[in-house]
């Protein structure tokens, strides 16, 4: 029986070529390194008919490879694992949040396209906010998570008040409507934003307003010497 002579370590790639232009011989391939083949060219967007052609084999075959792919894929449910994803998760959302927030905040570019910074931001935070609620991980109560996301993230540690967005968004839509600016999609950003300071300055009056409820409360059931 001839030994295996193919290179080790070689990426999925160098194989697909050498097959496509005749210099690798898929017979010489050991079975894991079609596998894999398979599976790049399937996850690439190839239909079974098409890595077919490719390999010299017949579509059952290239089904039944895909078969076997499948099963050495396969997870088993993991609490670790879903740890795992979770902060894997947290740490691209922070990051996505981050960079599209220093865009809205750069020297560079446009008012409008500041302002779509700013609302692809909050977007990333909602629907993040919105994973981790499904997932178990955060309560279903979007108006507080939302109005407690927004006051960690721009009203807290010195950060704006709701009065000085609320006038940055005036002077950002009034500066462009004279520039001959203020587009659908910068009318969207700036509703967005405000809708989102309303929904956190509620929160936050109805937070003040419960703080102080439960105060007097406290007070009131102190015992008098």
């Amino acid at each position: 029986m001839a030994k295996n002579n193919q290179p080790k370590e070689r990426p999925e790639s160098y194989y697909i070529k050498g097959i496509q232009d005749g210099t690798i011989r898929v017979s010489s391939l050991a079975k894991e390194t079609i596998l894999d083949v398979v599976e790049v060219l399937y996850a690439e967007g190839s239909s079974t008919v098409q890595i077919a052609q490719l390999l010299g084999r017949n579509d059952r075959s290239v089904r039944r490879y895909l078969k076997v792919i499948r099963a050495r894929n396969a997870v088993e449910p993991s609490a670790q694992r879903a740890k795992e994803i979770v902060g894997e998760l947290i740490q691209k959302a922070n990051s996505s949040y981050s960079t599209l927030r220093r865009l809205a905040q750069s020297k560079d570019g446009s008012v409008g396209e500041k302002v779509q910074a700013e609302y692809a931001a909050w977007r990333v935070y909602r629907e993040f906010v919105t994973a981790l609620q499904s997932l178990g991980y955060l309560p279903q109560e979007p108006q507080e998570i939302v109005g407690d996301v927004f006051h960690h993230s721009m009203g807290a540690d010195g950060g704006r008040s709701f009065l000085e967005m609320k006038e940055s968004l005036r002077e950002i839509t009034q500066v462009t409507r004279e520039a001959g600016t203020f587009d659908e999609g910068t009318a969207q950003g700036v509703k967005a934003l405000e809708e989102k300071i309303q929904r956190a300055e509620l929160d936050s009056e109805v937070k003040k307003l419960q703080a102080e409820v439960n105060n007097s409360r406290e007070q009131k059931e102190e015992p008098h010497e």
